[in-house]
Parts: C-alpha cells; sequence; structure tokens
C-alpha cells in the first residue's frame, strides 16, 4: 500500500478494536482519512463509514476502499478497447509505454524520482487513463479506483525515502525494479461507506454518526507540498513545473495549504467535535506532535467521560534514528 501518507497501518487493528469496545456502532466517520486505513478496519467489522480529505490522491485511495466491493467494471473502456476482462486490462496498462513528456523530463531526467524506463511506462499508463477519461469513458469511482491503482503501482519503484519532498542522490533497489501496473486489492466486501472531498468541517457537520474518529495531522507541514507529485498525477492533467523547485512542484501550487495548517490546531478540532454529533469520540494522537497533550486532555474532557490508551507505533522521520513512536488513544462517551 502506498508508503507513509497519514499511514497508521501499524497501529489500525488495534485501534478499532479498542474504539468499538463495549458500544454498537453502525456509522462511523473518519475526519482525516488518509489512505483510508483506519476505515477499512471498521468497515471490516461491519461499520458504515465516512471519510474526508482535502486532496484528490488520497480521496481516490478512500473511494476504493471505502465505496467499492469490488473491482469497478469499465465496461465502456473494454468496449471501446475490445477486451473483456480486467486482466486484460491490467496488461494493456502495464504495457503502455511513451517515449517523452512532460513527466519524464521532470521527474526522470531532471529529477531522478524514476528510472527512465519506468517513468516512460508510468506516463503511459497515466496518459491512457487520461484520454478514458477525456473521452467520457469512466465513472468517477472507476477514474478514482484507476489513479489510486495508478499511484500505488508507481510508488513501489519511486526513488524516494518516504514523501515526494525530495529524491535519492542514488538509485534504491526498489527504484531499480520495472513498473507494473496492478489494481488495487479492494479487502473487503462490508457496508459501502461514503468518501468526501473536502474540508472536514464542511463535509461532516451537522451530521449524525455512532462514532467520530480523529486522526489530525501531527505537525506543521504541509502535506500537499510533501505529496505534491500524486496529487499533481491524480488531477490527470499536464501541468507546468517550477524549474527552480529542486522537487519538481507545481507552478501553480495548491490552494489547500491553509485550509491544512488550520486542521492542525486545537482550535479547528473543538470546533469540529462540537458541529458533529456522535455518542463516541475517538482521538489518536502522538507524544511530541503540534498539540501539547496537557492542552489536548482537558479540551477533551469537556465533551464527556474520558478514557486513555497508550501504544507503540512506527512513523516516517525525515532524519535518520528510531521510527518508534508513542500515539495516545482517548476515548470520549456522552
Amino acid at each position: 500500500m502506498f508508503r507513509y501518507f497519514g499511514s497508521k497501518s501499524s497501529t489500525a487493528s488495534f485501534v478499532a478494536g479498542i474504539a468499538l469496545e463495549g458500544v454498537q456502532v453502525r456509522t462511523a466517520a473518519d475526519a482525516f482519512g488518509g489512505l483510508g486505513n483506519i476505515g477499512v478496519e471498521f468497515r471490516a467489522r461491519g461499520v458504515e463509514v465516512s471519510t474526508c480529505d482535502l486532496l484528490g490522491f488520497p480521496n481516490a485511495f478512500q473511494s476504493s476502499r471505502i465505496e467499492c466491493s469490488r473491482t469497478p467494471s469499465f465496461n465502456a473502456v473494454k468496449s471501446a478497447l475490445g477486451v473483456s476482462t480486467s486482466l486484460e486490462l491490467e496488461n494493456v496498462l502495464s504495457e503502455a509505454t511513451v517515449q517523452s513528456g512532460w513527466f519524464v523530463r521532470e521527474y526522470s531526467e531532471t529529477r531522478q524520482f524514476f528510472t527512465q524506463s519506468n517513468a516512460r511506462r508510468i506516463a503511459g499508463a497515466w496518459g491512457a487513463i487520461s484520454r478514458w477519461h477525456r473521452m467520457g469513458w469512466l465513472s468517477e469511482r472507476e477514474r478514482k479506483y484507476a489513479v489510486a491503482s495508478l499511484l500505488n503501482s508507481a510508488d513501489k519503484c519511486a526513488n524516494t525515502a518516504g514523501t515526494y519532498y525530495a529524491y535519492l542522490k542514488n538509485w534504491h533497489r526498489k527504484a531499480l525494479k520495472p513498473f507494473q501496473f496492478q489494481w488495487l486489492p479492494i479487502e473487503v466486501a462490508g457496508n459501502r461507506g461514503r468518501a468526501f472531498q473536502g474540508d472536514a468541517l464542511t463535509c461532516l457537520r451537522d451530521k449524525q454518526f455512532d462514532l467520530l474518529y480523529l486522526d489530525p495531522p501531527y505537525n506543521n507541514r504541509d502535506y500537499s507540498r510533501y505529496y505534491h507529485l500524486p496529487e499533481t498525477l491524480a488531477g490527470l492533467k499536464a501541468v507546468r513545473i517550477d524549474p527552480s523547485s529542486k522537487c519538481g512542484q507545481p507552478l501553480r501550487k495548491s490552494v489547500q495549504g491553509p485550509f491544512i495548517r488550520k486542521a492542525m490546531g486545537l482550535p479547528y478540532l473543538e470546533e469540529l467535535t462540537a458541529s458533529v454529533r456522535w455518542s463516541r469520540l475517538v482521538v489518536q494522537y502522538a507524544d511530541g506532535a503540534h498539540i501539547a497533550l496537557a492542552r489536548l486532555r482537558p479540551a477533551l474532557k469537556a465533551f464527556g467521560s474520558l478514557t486513555e490508551h497508550k501504544i507503540p507505533a512506527l512513523g516516517y522521520r525525515t532524519t535518520s534514528g528510531a521510527r518508534a513512536h508513542t500515539h495516545h488513544v482517548f476515548i470520549v462517551d456522552r
């Protein structure tokens, strides 16, 4: 699965277990949905899940993992290309290639995010999906599933340590593996949920859920910049790249940065918690993160009865050193 972006894969199963313990939960909202890891865990336990994210590429993952119960049909594409199975369509995207273009130039020749061979094949698959979208052959869910599958496949051969804010000076062994397009696995067949793209306050305000799960950003970085490349690819349109940017940021910067930074603060969390109707609130947060735990605890106590769990977790670091962290899972019941 696509690495590091809000990834709670090391804790998702445990957190879902304690979040649902002792209460009946039919519906849940994950306000900062990331790649949908916690949403998938809730869904596997029979919960109807709603997720949110500001950016397009995490929304594509959330849609694929929360809204889909099977691989989308792609009937219009299959009919247009004269193929009959999803495996044949997967092979079409694996074998597509281009010799040049903005992606190859910017992210292989100028910046070594990918080997030239892999960049040509990624660009070929991206170009095919973009064309299907322009031709009107893709439903909204099919578009998002194709995008998530492409990004997940490309990430497996990216020459990065984690995020896309920098590339490695030397070729990592995984970057030398040939790109192969593969459909994103549909892990569960539980209740289908809803994946919203937008600010959580706007998307969830006045809605009612049995459980509200909050896993806000832990630092003050603008993750739209750290994941600019997958977000650009998710847009299915060629963009102009800032020639002065070492990491290949688009010339036109994301407008979501201020919204992302606002969501990192305690006032935003308090407003969000107050604006959604819930019976149980679950907040997962890390030691040493942007909001001091000494401020977070009393703010949560104001909403109900508070219990706290501590769990070990793995986290991404931009510098060398241990990746072990302690996460706190706060549970508030009304």
